[in-house]
């Protein structure tokens, strides 16, 4: 058992001695020139301990005021780029959009763009009809025209070709007389032969692009249609722009 006794001063004179703590003038009545220097002369004679943390603790001071304009500047503008943001996400999120309408927009442009419409065709047959001509059938499709027609006078034959040839929603070039036949046939009181003559013309349609469809759409009355091809240009307009 370790017995906690000192023997080397039993019935002595001698005190032990202790290392005396260096005077701290930080602690004192001190002038503060004399603790300046005080605080230079440990600073200095412990150079390895202070100065790597004093640097460190330097450079980090200086790192932070001149990070603090550059903070306060982004701290400034952040609500400004919070709504940039926003707004970018939106204009791009509507562009897309646009562009998807632009692509179903282009596949509708056939539509009104192409062969002429079955109304249009109808209506300028009809204005093409003189007194004298008889339409027996006549059939209609995107390529083009089929006409079987009678009159009893070869004029009004002739007057007929010439206003379908001319009617804007017909390729002149393509119009042909496929056949005619003459048909003799008493009249009524028997004393007069009349002559009748049936034929066939057929033909192709013409493409009429929107300007001027819309312009015949006008001429026509097709009020219907109108509306459509008005309300297609109005919103091709505002995705073009």
């Amino acid at each position: 058992m370790r017995i906690k006794y000192n023997f080397a001063f039993k019935n002595s004179k001698l005190s032990p001695w202790q290392r005396p703590a260096p005077p701290n003038l930080l602690v004192t009545d001190a002038s503060i020139d004399k603790k300046l220097v005080f605080l230079y002369q440990e600073f200095n004679k412990n150079a390895e301990i202070f100065y790597p943390s004093s640097l460190i603790l330097i450079l980090s001071f200086v790192i932070y005021l001149i990070n603090i304009f550059p903070t306060l500047t982004i701290k400034k503008f952040e609500a400004d780029h919070n709504q940039y943001s926003l707004i970018s996400s939106k204009l791009s999120d509507l562009n897309s959009s646009k562009q998807r309408y632009k692509k179903n927009l282009n596949n509708l442009e056939e539509y009104f763009s192409q062969s002429t419409t079955s109304y249009l065709f109808a209506f300028y047959l009809q204005n093409s009809v003189p007194k004298g001509i008889k339409i027996n059938s006549y059939s209609f499709s995107d390529n083009g025209f089929d006409i079987n027609l009678s009159s009893y006078s070869l004029d009004s034959i002739n007057e007929f070709i010439t206003l379908i040839i001319e009617s804007p929603v017909i390729n002149k070039n393509s119009v042909t007389i496929n056949q005619i036949n003459r048909l003799e046939s008493n009249s009524s009181e028997g004393k007069n032969l009349s002559t009748k003559y049936d034929l066939e013309i057929y033909g192709q349609t013409a493409k009429i692009d929107i300007k001027k469809r819309e312009d015949l759409y006008k001429e026509s009355n097709a009020n219907g249609l109108l509306r459509k091809l008005q309300r297609f240009n109005y919103l091709k307009s505002l995705l073009r722009g």
